[in-house]
């Protein structure tokens, strides 16, 4: 299967950003049935999230509400290089990227792109057939009350605020579609249509499946007809989906909403949905979600979708030390610019602790709340003296008497030790 994706950036003059290549290099050898994952970490304000704007405009012809963005009275430009195989494709901010183009300006490709509709009314969506597709969402939203009132055709673009980071949920059309499915699923059986009767319950089948292993309950949809209703079982427990609490909701709104869009698309061959090549961008996701979900969102997705591309920024070490083989792009802005840290990318591995995440990626090396910290580093501080004075004498003891038992290895002698071997596996890069 040929798969299209994006391997370079490049930004000019836009947000932190004075100059700014990113390159972004396939999923290591082993990983052919997993999806290839990037991972954007930082500090607030080093552009993660402008980064993932900058790529999803691009296909949104809506450059306009990326302007702000802009530097002003500077060269702003904005790049993307995408590939398939040998051959690449250039998009850029100064064209609107209705269609993409060789290296030397050729059109190419014209089928497969959705930028050109992503603004069309449904009446005008002229069903041609695509072969990629981009959507984007964000942890920042809201999902807001919905209600259906039986079964009808969803007349709305498959790809209507598809790369709105906070827009894109679509509340109504997600019950709709689950509704128009399971409804459609007990049609096709009666009328002796397997086939579709399978299909219809496999792509609902994956997405209760998908949310019951980030969640580590069971889940089944479910229709009720008086009043007319899409309710969530969970655990067996009927709830209604506009009383979920917000963590749940935001699994489920982000993730049905694309299926829904991707099971509506008319592509151009019968490839099943969930082995689409198609590229996501996730900004922090892992809002509203408890960190044992944090840490079962990636990899369940990973798996789900073995031919996609996805992009995510996050601020929780739970989503960066949950998955293996995810490149890691941390962004750092050291003098006024952001740019890409020393050393990066480097690849995610599952096995390391969050607490080696915690320090190599985020770079927080306390253990403790702010006043236990103070008092922990002033007796790592008395430890390392060579002499105490009575006063300095008294106050190890106090403090000996509250983290002496908690943190043995922070003698003297060990401390100087585990110290010399991080020094060593920095260096070395080997493993102790």
């Amino acid at each position: 299967m040929s798969i299209l994706r994006i391997t370079e950036l490049e930004m000019h003059q836009i947000g932190p950003f004075g100059d700014l290549t990113l390159t972004f290099p396939e999923k290591p050898a082993g990983m052919e049935d997993k999806a290839e994952i990037h991972i954007l970490t930082g500090e607030n304000g080093t552009g993660k999230s402008t980064v993932l704007e900058a790529m999803a405009v691009l296909f949104s012809q809506e450059a306009g509400k990326y302007s702000n963005k802009f530097r002003k009275d500077n060269n702003v430009s904005l790049n993307l290089t995408l590939s398939e195989g040998d051959t690449h494709f250039l998009a850029n901010l100064a064209e609107s990227t209705i269609f993409l183009k060789d290296k030397g300006g050729q059109v190419l490709r014209k089928n497969q792109l959705i930028a050109k509709k992503y603004t069309l009314p449904y009446i005008d969506y002229k069903q041609e057939p695509f072969g990629i597709a981009f959507f984007a969402y964000s942890g920042h939203r809201r999902f807001d009350h919905a209600s259906i009132i039986g079964i009808k055709e969803i007349d709305s673009h498959p790809f209507e605020h598809a790369l709105d980071f906070r827009q894109s949920i679509q509340p109504e059309n997600i019950l709709q579609w689950i509704a128009n499915n399971i409804a459609g699923q007990a049609l096709a059986q009666v009328s002796g249509n397997l086939a579709e009767t399978e299909q219809l319950r496999q792509i609902m089948a994956k997405l209760e499946s998908t949310i019951s292993q980030i969640i580590q309950k069971s889940i089944r949809f479910q229709v009720k007809t008086k009043p007319y209703n899409v309710t969530l079982a969970v655990d067996q427990e009927e709830l209604d989906f506009n009383q979920l609490p917000d963590g749940l909701k935001s699994i489920i709104s982000w993730i049905a909403d694309l299926l829904m869009r991707m099971d509506r698309v008319k592509w151009e061959n019968d490839t099943p949905v969930f082995d689409r090549n198609f590229i996501l961008f996730l900004d922090e996701i892992e809002v509203h979600m408890h960190p044992a979900w944090q840490r079962k969102v990636l990899p369940v997705v990973q798996r789900l979708f073995p031919n996609a591309q996805i992009f995510i920024s996050t601020h929780s070490p739970f989503v960066v030390g949950s998955v293996d083989g995810a490149w890691i792009h941390k962004l750092v802005k050291p003098n006024g610019d952001s740019k890409l840290a020393e050393g990066y990318p480097i690849l995610s591995e599952d096995e390391k602790s969050y607490q080696y995440w915690l320090e190599e990626v985020f770079g927080i090396h306390e253990k403790y709340g702010l006043d236990a910290q103070d008092k922990y580093e002033r007796r790592r501080e008395l430890i390392r003296k060579s002499e105490l004075n009575a006063v300095e004498q008294e106050e190890l003891i106090q403090l000996d008497e509250e983290f002496g038992t908690l943190v043995p290895e922070d003698s003297s002698l060990g401390q100087r030790i585990v110290e010399h071997l991080k020094r060593l596996k920095k260096e070395e890069k080997t493993a102790f």
